[in-house]
């Protein structure tokens, strides 16, 4: 009985230690002050707001020329913009903004932020938590409002990490520079691959942090790195990002979230599935619209090996989707599953919003007649077998 007393002290004294641990690590959501609404010290500016040194941001440490700045705040003939609520932070040349995070090693996670683009001529926007890193074009504006979500995703190599936002521009004005604003982190996980489909992740429900009260959905910029993505088991291979979407706000053909593709083949997501070689298989998807107001032609081209297909979005009825589908043939043991969008859409109501067709429910697996085939094989040893046991 002593024995049994003290293992489970043992093991009850494990268990507070797993929970503090855990509870120390950051949580799923918005990163404290995240959204830089909690005042300094002083309260916030009624000047500009233009600060160079150390500027005393709630949670955070700044570097640099950074700027907490206010919705409606003009700066020459320019308002600045905010992409939400009423205060963001501008990070001028070479200047930084970062946070202290513990997370868990070896794990994956992605940060969601939003960002806008102020008086520099070439704007972008490099995010890290070193060693990794990536900078991302801040050029295009995918949206009328001003300003776009992105994620970005990084595997942690300690258990305390720093997530640092950095303008690596230079310009004439110090001031000029990206806005951010509502940061966010998830801690991602890579589902099981279902036993009938080749493809990971095929509904698109594992992916970055979206805000509930965000209605444009969140960027994935590129990224061709597998095994760290923020939509877990894509890749972005092309110069423009694609968009997840939620049922919240979009039209979504199945479950919760899905993905619309932007800007032709200069957004394009693609996976690696496994196949078994000559073997047939079919690709099928569903493709639908975002109730977004895009504007048609709707069409996507999608890839499975060396086959390819143009397929235009033509639902039957008052349905927002259609089901779409792609025989192969299998030439390796890996087949590359890839899909963009054919027209460079935009939206009908403000005419400048990019958009274009959903992709949701991506399915790879043997055709038919392979299956059937299969099946009378085993029908035919399964006779076999119970004629030899007569």
């Amino acid at each position: 009985m002593a024995w049994r007393s003290t293992n489970c002290k043992w093991v009850t004294a494990f268990l507070v230690l797993l929970a503090c641990s855990a509870a120390g690590q950051v949580q799923d959501g918005p990163l404290v002050n995240g959204n830089f609404e909690t005042p300094p010290s002083g309260g916030f500016s009624t000047g500009n707001g233009f600060f160079e040194g150390t500027l005393e941001i709630p949670n955070w440490k700044t570097n640099g020329t950074v700027e907490l700045v206010e919705s409606g705040q003009k700066q020459g003939g320019m308002i600045l913009i905010v992409p939400q609520g009423r205060h963001a932070v501008r990070l001028g040349n070479d200047a930084e903004l970062s946070q202290d995070l513990k997370v868990e090693k070896g794990s994956i996670y992605s940060v969601t932020f939003s960002a806008a683009r102020t008086c520099a001529q070439l704007e972008s926007l490099n995010v890290s938590v070193p060693p990794a890193s990536q900078t991302i074009d801040l050029q295009t504006l995918y949206s009328v409002h001003g300003w776009d979500s992105y994620t970005w995703a990084f595997q942690a190599e300690e258990d305390d990490v720093a997530v640092v936002f950095k303008n690596p521009d230079m310009e004439d004005d110090p001031t000029c520079g990206p806005i951010i604003d509502d940061i966010a982190i998830k801690k991602l996980f890579v589902p099981d691959k279902p036993k009938d489909n080749a493809v990971v992740n095929g509904d698109f429900e594992e992916g970055p942090w979206m805000f509930r009260n965000a209605s444009l959905g969140v960027l994935l910029p590129t990224n061709l790195d597998e095994e760290t993505s923020s939509l877990p088991g894509w890749i972005v291979e092309s110069n423009r990002a694609v968009r997840y979407i939620d049922m919240y706000h979009f039209t979504v053909p199945e479950g919760k979230r899905a993905i619309e593709l932007l800007s032709g083949k200069e957004g394009i997501i693609s996976q690696m599935v496994e196949t078994k070689p000559n073997k047939p298989y079919k690709l099928t998807f569903l493709l639908g619209h975002a109730g977004d107001s895009c504007k048609q032609p709707l069409a996507i081209m999608a890839f499975a090996g060396d086959q390819a297909q143009n397929i235009h979005y033509t639902p039957n009825a008052n349905s927002t989707f259609q089901v779409a589908n792609l025989n192969f043939t299998a030439k390796a043991d890996r087949t590359r599953v890839a899909f963009y969008s054919i027209y460079y859409n935009t939206r009908s109501d403000d005419m400048s919003s990019l958009c274009g067709p959903v992709v949701d429910d991506v399915r790879v697996e043997l055709s038919g007649s392979s299956k059937i085939r299969m099946l009378g094989l085993l029908f035919v040893f399964g006779l076999l077998i119970s004629f030899v046991f007569v």
